[in-house]
């Protein structure tokens, strides 16, 4: 099993991610608007768990598909294609993204069928085959998930300025020319808008501010999570196909381009801690490194049971050779030294580095994939209570 297979396994054992996690556990604003000059505007606030990785995944135009796109996901870029991904936008100026929202218990059916093509194909399929929020929302009169999407809403927005909300509590189209504002309560279910700070925030800001990306800008911010839980923002102009990123992972970049120039260059995923890279070349490709020697009491100072509030444990063991990686569901893994306080898995991409958290002094642990930070955990005590 090779270690996406890893991390997939893992993420699917929390079952697609924003389809079945309760909604306290993650939350999400997402603000569609349009402006005086009549160009569309879309924003989001990703709020989800810490130390934990955030890409962005570029895939061209294809053969069979109509249009090119790009997506956001968490831990690694494998997930940016399938079932787990975040959220996206193409080409054509559609953009959709999600919404945590108490799990719907009546969910029927009814005359809607599964896609053929599976769970995991329904949102590449739309990034990469429709221009429009009407045809978002014929897909669904007409097929449904096979399991999950009961716990999160699905916000849509296309260039011509049509907004909707899609969840298991039906559908709900915006009037033309009206505002859409969505946080974590069950808008189609006709759930109190009340139990959102974020909500009321972003809806007088764009009643009393023209709509543009100063504005955009200032709602995502003061919507902001204020435990630093807000991961990364995002700002689309769907008429002209502009975009902004910034994030917590790379705080003093605010970086802005064009979805046609991240699709020139090809498919490709970013990362939001080096968001730099949007603009430049793509990172230097992973270089496989050598191994070294290194003593074996040097190499047990990293033994014990890391955290990650959503990863769950991992336990390092100081070997020989190096150290073995297990995590709670019973895989493990053996890491070559290739320094101290660095170790890597031959042939499969992965380095894990040691060092301590700023914050807090502990011991932790980086997981890398393929040179792009994955996750971090912060080492649990032991028994004689010492980190």
């Amino acid at each position: 099993m090779k270690v996406p297979d890893i991390l997939k396994f893992k993420l699917l054992a929390f079952g697609m991610l924003f389809f079945i996690l309760p909604s306290s556990t993650f939350s999400c604003t997402i603000i569609s608007a349009i402006a005086k000059n009549g160009h569309v505007w879309n924003a989001n606030n990703e709020d989800g768990p810490f130390g934990v990785g955030n890409f962005i995944n570029v895939f061209p135009k294809t053969e069979n598909s109509k249009y090119g796109y790009f997506t956001l996901s968490y831990l690694s870029p494998r997930y940016g294609d399938g079932g787990s991904l975040q959220g996206g936008t193409n080409e054509a100026g559609l953009t959709f993204d999600f919404n945590q929202i108490k799990y719907v218990e009546n969910f029927e059916m009814g005359s809607k069928v599964v896609f053929p093509a599976g769970n995991e194909a329904i949102l590449p399929h739309i990034l990469a085959n429709m221009a429009s929020v009407d045809e978002v929302a014929a897909f669904f009169e007409t097929y449904w998930f096979e399991d999950g999407f009961r716990g999160a809403q699905m916000h849509v927005a296309d260039r011509n300025g049509k907004f909707a909300i899609i969840s298991a509590s039906g559908i709900h189209v915006a009037k033309p020319g009206e505002h859409l504002v969505s946080t974590n309560f069950d808008i189609c279910g006709d759930e109190a808008a009340s139990s959102c700070w974020r909500y009321p925030i972003a809806k007088a800001m764009l009643k009393e501010s023209a709509v543009n990306l100063a504005t955009m800008t200032q709602i995502l911010e003061q919507t902001a999570q204020k435990n630093g839980g807000t991961m990364y923002s995002n700002i689309q102009n769907l008429t002209t196909g502009e975009l902004w990123f910034f994030s917590k992972h790379d705080p003093n970049n605010k970086v802005g381009t064009t979805i046609k120039d991240l699709l020139v260059k090809g498919k490709y995923s970013y990362s939001f801690n080096d968001l730099g890279s949007l603009l430049g070349q793509a990172p230097k490709a992973y270089e496989e490194p050598s191994t070294v020697a290194i003593p074996t009491e040097q190499i047990e100072v990293h033994e014990g049971v890391y955290r990650n509030s959503f990863i769950g444990k991992v336990h390092v063991e100081a070997l020989d050779e190096g150290i073995k990686v297990s995590f709670e569901d019973g895989f493990s893994f053996m890491l070559s030294p290739k320094a101290e306080d660095s170790f890597y898995w031959p042939n499969e991409g992965v380095v894990v580095q040691f060092s301590k958290d700023f914050e807090t002094q502990r011991a932790k642990l980086s997981f890398y994939e393929n040179g792009m930070w994955s996750f971090d955990a912060k080492k649990e005590k032991n028994g004689s209570g010492q980190y």
